[in-house]
C-alpha cells in the first residue's frame, strides 16, 4: 500500500477498518463511500473473529466447572431473547479458569460476553439482568460465578451506553471529508481519539483493570492498525525503512495478540523452512505436500486453530 492508494479512500473506508477490530494478522482497507455507517464497539471483535479452537483436556474453563445437578431452567421472561441454563452455558463455556478457579479476564471472555449480550434485539431490564446473574450464579457457585454476574451485567450496561457514543461518532464522520494527505492524518488523529474516549467509557463501566484485559488484544489490534497508517503517511521514509517499520510493528503486534509459547522466533523459523520448499524445484502440488506437513511439524492442533486464519500452509 502507498500514500496514493490512500487518497482514494473516504474516511468512512478508513474508520471501517478501524472499526473492525479483529485478532486477524493482517489489516486491510475496506472501500466505500462517506456514508456507510461506522461502528467501533466491540461488537466487531466478536462478529469478526471467530476462529474456534478446541479446549485442551487439562485446561480448566466453565464448561469444566459448571454445576447441572444444581440447576434449574431459568428462562427470562422476554419476548425476543430467552436465556436458559443451556444457552447460557453455551456462551460462556469457554470462559477460562485459572486454578484457584478465578476468572481469567481475556479476549476469549470478550467473545463470550459479545454471544451473548451484543444484540440489538436484546432488551434487557434490571429484572432479567438479574435472572441471568442467578443462572450463571447457580452454574457456576463461589466467586468466579460472582464474577462472572457482575462482569455481565456491567458489560451490558457498557454496549447500552456505547450506543450513544456510536451515533455521535456517526455524525462527526458524516460530517467530514477526504480531500488530501493532511487530512488522512487528520483524521488519524481524529480516530485515535475517538478510540480513547471509547476506553474512557469502557472503564467506566468496567473498571480499568478489568476493561484492560478485556481488551487486550482490542486494543492491541488497533494500535497496529494506527501504527501502520503512521508509517505510510511519513513522508521522511523511504520504502525500505517502512518495510523494516512495518516488520517491526507486524512482530510487535504478534507478541501481543498471538497465544503461543514462543511465537515469533518459532513463526520466522517456520517461514525460513517454508521459503526452501518454495523456492524447491519441485511440482506445486509436492510443495503444498510438504508445506502441510511442515505446518503440522512445526504446529500442535491447539495452536494452529488459533491462527487458522493465517493459512500457514499456503504458498
Amino acid at each position: 500500500m502507498n500514500t496514493s492508494l490512500l487518497k482514494k479512500f473516504s474516511p468512512a473506508s478508513i474508520a471501517i477498518t478501524l472499526a473492525i477490530i479483529t485478532s486477524f494478522y493482517l489489516v486491510a482497507f475496506s472501500g466505500g463511500n462517506d456514508k456507510n455507517i461506522v461502528k467501533i464497539h466491540t461488537t466487531s471483535d466478536y462478529n469478526v473473529n471467530t476462529v474456534v479452537t478446541e479446549i485442551e483436556s487439562n485446561e480448566k474453563t466453565i464448561a469444566t466447572e459448571w454445576q447441572w445437578e444444581e440447576q434449574t431452567n431459568s428462562p427470562i421472561k422476554n419476548p425476543i431473547a430467552t436465556f436458559t441454563e443451556e444457552s447460557v452455558y453455551r456462551v460462556l463455556k469457554r470462559v477460562r479458569l485459572d486454578n484457584q478457579n478465578n476468572i481469567i479476564i481475556d479476549h476469549e471472555a470478550l467473545i463470550a460476553l459479545n454471544a451473548a449480550l451484543d444484540d440489538s434485539r436484546l432488551q434487557l431490564d434490571e429484572q432479567a439482568l438479574g435472572e441471568l446473574q442467578m443462572i450463571i450464579k447457580q452454574g457456576l457457585p463461589g466467586t468466579a460465578g460472582d464474577d462472572v454476574a457482575k462482569i455481565v451485567v456491567n458489560y451490558y450496561n457498557y454496549l447500552e451506553a456505547s450506543k450513544e457514543f456510536n451515533t455521535i461518532y456517526e455524525t462527526d464522520l458524516s460530517s467530514s471529508e477526504l480531500s488530501n494527505s493532511e487530512t488522512v492524518e487528520s483524521n488519524i488523529e481524529e480516530y485515535k481519539e475517538n478510540y480513547r474516549e471509547l476506553i474512557s467509557l469502557r472503564e467506566l463501566y468496567l473498571g480499568s483493570d478489568t476493561s484492560s484485559k478485556l481488551f487486550s488484544t482490542s486494543d492491541a489490534n488497533a494500535n497496529y492498525m494506527f501504527d501502520m497508517l503512521r508509517i505510510e503517511q511519513d513522508t521522511n521514509l523511504s520504502d525500505e525503512d517502512k518495510k523494516i517499520k512495518h516488520k517491526e510493528i507486524i512482530e510487535t503486534h504478534a507478541e501481543q495478540t498471538v497465544d503461543i509459547s514462543n511465537w515469533n522466533q518459532r513463526h520466522i523459523n517456520f517461514l525460513n523452512a517454508k521459503t526452501t520448499i518454495l523456492n524447491a524445484s519441485i511440482s506445486e502440488q509436492q510443495k503444498q505436500t510438504q508445506l502441510t506437513e511442515l505446518m503440522h511439524q512445526r504446529f500442535n492442533p491447539e495452536e494452529l486453530a488459533k491462527v487458522s486464519h493465517m493459512q500457514l500452509d499456503q504458498p
